[in-house]
């Protein structure tokens, strides 16, 4: 970029980091990855790079997993779920010890939820609280490479995560209502839209910022009603090409060019804040980002703006490349941690990009042992110009802190040995 795009940070803000925090929902999964051949997804009829949910057809997929696993699949199992997956990576560029976010769903009272319960919240520090809920497996994306990891096929089986209602939204509704942020995505539409719009609504009441990621294509043509009622309250528009595309085709945008459809994402109509006390013009800007497959470049486009910002992604070797897992969720949990921060477009894409180049070199969507971003100005300094690094504490009253206490005197739960990362 020859010059550098304004900050997008709230105007005027002088809150602390702990007055931004995030608070994220969607469907917390396990994801299961292993790489396949073209024949295994002609069985199952699926195409490269599909996102499907999981229907009578598909269902046999798992079983398969587990018949096949000890001898023709090798297969990984981690954390999963876009949202969650967005926000592991936010927690990780600013530091466990720095809780910035907090996220809900629901997982089932299985193994597998309990194995979320101990990656997220105690290895990734995320604040987590999950419903519970008994005799529902743990929801399962089955993520099916290509030899060489540059394509996928997502097969998810939402399970216990369906069971996530209003009133579950509701009862931990306290910590929305302290964030600076709602963060969801398309796929809980399919789940609760009420609860998707009830948060939009409180964005736009409360002068807060929602961030939406589409998804998958499926949403678009699904729940198009839905979505083109959400549209005109997201500030924040994160999706890929083929969703993009999709988006254009369902509502006659006449166009395939991903820089026009781009543009006339970020024009869609936008409410303004029903606050006094904000500015208006503030909440009629949109800025949407999109991916795009084979190392092209991303893409930037903002409604007070003619131009289309471009993006490259960072080449990798193909030793380094390892898959394009969660690659997408990484680079939006990226872009969220500095833009918490105040800083421009530029830098947020830059932290974004590089989350994404990390997690590309992981198998799966893996928090990798390093964190090795800095900001150009090689500090991490809020509104109040307090450095922020991996290693200083705060006092951010996140879902952990709260139940840390709770938890003290109780004995860890001792795990079946399994391996979940690669």
């Amino acid at each position: 970029m020859d010059e550098k795009r304004p900050s997008i940070g709230r105007k005027g803000s002088e809150s602390e980091m702990s007055d931004m925090d995030i608070f994220g929902f969607g469907n917390p999964l396990i994801d299961v990855v292993t790489r396949v051949n073209d024949d295994f997804l002609a069985k199952y009829n699926l195409g490269k790079n599909a996102t499907v949910l999981a229907e009578p057809n598909h269902e046999a997929i798992f079983d398969e997993f587990v018949d096949q696993s000890a001898e023709d699949l090798d297969i990984d199992y981690m954390p999963g779920g876009t949202i969650q997956n967005a926000l592991r990576y936010t927690q990780w560029i600013v530091g466990k010890n720095n809780p910035v976010a907090n996220y809900i769903g629901a997982v089932g009272d299985d193994y597998y939820g309990k194995l979320l319960q101990k990656k997220v919240k105690q290895e990734d520090g995320l604040g987590v609280r999950y419903k519970c809920v008994p005799d529902m497996a743990t929801g399962t994306s089955v993520i099916l490479c290509s030899a060489d990891g540059k394509t996928k096929s997502v097969v998810t089986n939402l399970g216990a995560s369906r069971k996530f209602d209003n009133h579950y939204l509701m009862s931990n509704f306290w910590f929305c209502e302290r964030a600076r942020l709602v963060l969801t995505s398309g796929h809980m539409l399919a789940v609760c839209s009420n609860a998707v719009m009830f948060t939009a609504k409180h964005c736009q009441e409360w002068g807060k910022d929602f961030v939406f990621n589409i998804g998958a294509s499926y949403v678009t043509n699904r729940f198009k009603r839905e979505l083109n009622t959400l549209m005109p309250y997201i500030d924040f528009l994160f999706c890929n090409s083929d969703e993009a595309q999709a988006y254009a085709a369902i509502n006659g945008y006449n166009s395939q060019d991903i820089r026009e459809i781009a543009k006339m994402l970020a024009s869609e109509p936008k409410m303004s804040y029903k606050n006094a006390n904000i500015p208006n013009h503030y909440k009629s800007q949109r800025t949407v980002i999109v991916t795009q497959r084979d190392n092209q470049p991303v893409l930037v486009a903002s409604s007070l703006s003619d131009e289309v910002d471009e993006y490259p992604v960072p080449e990798l070797s193909n030793d380094e490349f390892k898959d394009t897992v969660g690659s997408g969720d990484a680079l939006i949990g990226g872009f969220l941690a500095m833009y918490i921060d105040g800083r421009t477009v530029d830098e947020c894409i830059r932290c974004g990009l590089y989350c994404a180049a990390e997690c590309c070199k992981q198998i799966g969507c893996v928090l990798p042992p390093m964190m090795t971003f800095k900001p150009e100005d090689d500090s991490y300094v809020n509104n109040n110009n307090v450095i922020k690094t991996n290693d200083s504490k705060t006092n951010h009253n996140s879902i952990n802190e709260e139940e840390e206490e709770d938890n003290e005197d109780e004995e860890e739960e001792e795990y079946e040995e399994k391996e979940v990362y690669a």
